[in-house]
């Protein structure tokens, strides 16, 4: 639902205007709908439900109305949550109704979903090597039981 009329308004101490009465309402914040007063954080809040839109695959319109009304409400899907831990983290916190919750720009930025390349290199060869040494673990217990001299007597089988 897109108005078309453009008003300009300034709030109280501001410097700069705001515009209202334009947009998508559901991009639009919480403070946005109810004509409060409105800043950055605002536009952290459209980039949750854009980060929720850009990753949930939606069936139909009526699928994406609903899922975005939802998120309205604090709600994800079950099946976004387990595929996207991280993003669902941010999501979260991105499109909270207190709007000093949600992150800045420069916040989500240096946040964990936005790790550098160096970053991710070391935090993966990390992991190969956490693996690497469980392998050899797995391996020497192999080791010892293929070692180990298990015997069973088949008259005691019988019996059972």
């Amino acid at each position: 639902m897109i108005v078309d009329d453009h008003k300009r308004t300034i709030s109280p101490g501001d410097d700069f205007t705001h515009t209202s009465g334009v947009g998508t309402f559901v991009y639009a914040a919480p403070e946005q709908l109810k004509g409060s007063h409105y800043d950055s954080k605002s536009d952290m809040y459209s980039i949750g439900v854009l980060a929720l839109e850009l990753f949930q695959p939606f069936g139909t319109e009526m699928e994406r109305v609903r899922t975005l009304g939802d998120l309205r409400e604090g709600k994800i899907p079950d099946s976004f949550c387990h595929r996207w831990p991280v993003l669902t983290k941010y999501i979260m916190k991105l499109t909270s109704r207190d709007p000093g919750l949600r992150p800045s720009a420069n916040q989500l930025l240096g946040s964990e979903m936005f790790y550098n390349k160096d970053m991710l290199i070391h935090g993966l060869q990390k992991r190969v090597e956490e693996q690497e040494e469980e392998i050899m673990q797995l391996r020497m217990q192999i080791s010892r039981l293929q070692n180990s001299k298990v015997t069973v007597s088949f008259t005691e089988l019988d019996k059972t």
